[in-house]
């Protein structure tokens, strides 16, 4: 793969994936925490005194309300998935112009063809990693 687009395109996914990796990761070990307080605990703590709950209501409550966080990671991260294909033309227009400033304008004319093989390297080194 030659040219910034595909070295963009390719550092934009594995950002992605590994912040969705990441996400997917956090989650479960959350599911396996089931006394696990979670965002609604003052919420949960709430219900459980305003209409005197049980105690079999109240787990129930708080089951009910991590399967709610949970629900609404996954439509988080799916949002995420889709605002980042609709971003992926801009990102690659926005990378494609500040490997351009860099090349031109930062690196000596003497070096510009070291700086070509410096990214295709590291374009082949992301590829790599995003296999491994």
């Amino acid at each position: 793969m030659k040219g910034p687009r595909a070295w963009i395109t390719l550092l934009a996914g594995t950002s992605f994936l590994a912040g969705l990796a990441a996400g997917l990761l956090i989650a479960a070990l959350r599911a396996e925490e089931p006394g696990a307080e979670g965002d609604f605990s003052g919420y949960r703590q709430r219900l459980v005194t305003q209409f005197e709950l049980d105690t079999e209501r109240a787990e129930l409550l708080g089951v009910v309300l991590v399967n709610y966080e949970q629900d609404l990671a996954r439509v988080r991260d799916q949002q995420t998935a889709k605002s980042m294909e609709t971003m992926e033309p801009e990102l690659l227009e926005l990378g494609s112009r500040y490997w351009s400033l860099i090349r031109e304008r930062v690196i000596p004319p003497t070096s510009r063809s070291e700086f070509d093989r410096f990214a295709e390297q590291n374009l082949v080194m992301l590829t790599m990693e995003g296999e491994g």
